[in-house]
């Protein structure tokens, strides 16, 4: 077994738009400077680490695993959009490809570097 957690874990604190913004999902940033959820198919820039009502910190650089929905992302590099759900999905439009270093298809989660 095999654990990547912590490797170039690098993070950052934004305001929060906390009605659209979960713990361990994927994040963007507005011109505000404040991380919100993101949408179906949209890029994101991290993924929330925590959150409290006034600020969040953003996984920014680093080993990940989020939740994927669709189809199974492919090992080495694979584009990854989010989900709108909290997760991700692949995407052959992706602005990013992300190193996947795991997959788990029974609980359809995905690791990946940032």
């Amino acid at each position: 077994m095999f654990y990547f957690n912590g490797y170039g874990e690098n993070a950052l604190t934004f305001s929060v738009d906390s009605n659209s913004t979960k713990k361990g999902a994927p994040v963007k940033c507005d011109l505000k400077e404040t991380v919100k959820g993101v949408s179906d198919g949209e890029d994101f820039i991290g993924i929330c680490k925590n959150i409290d009502s006034a600020k969040a910190t953003v996984i920014m650089d680093g080993y990940v695993e989020v939740p994927y929905t669709g189809t199974q992302p492919t090992f080495n590099y694979c584009g990854l959009v989010g989900n709108g759900s909290g997760g991700v999905k692949t995407s052959a439009t992706a602005k990013r490809n992300y190193k996947v270093l795991k997959v788990d298809k029974d609980k359809n989660i995905v690791g990946f570097i940032l």
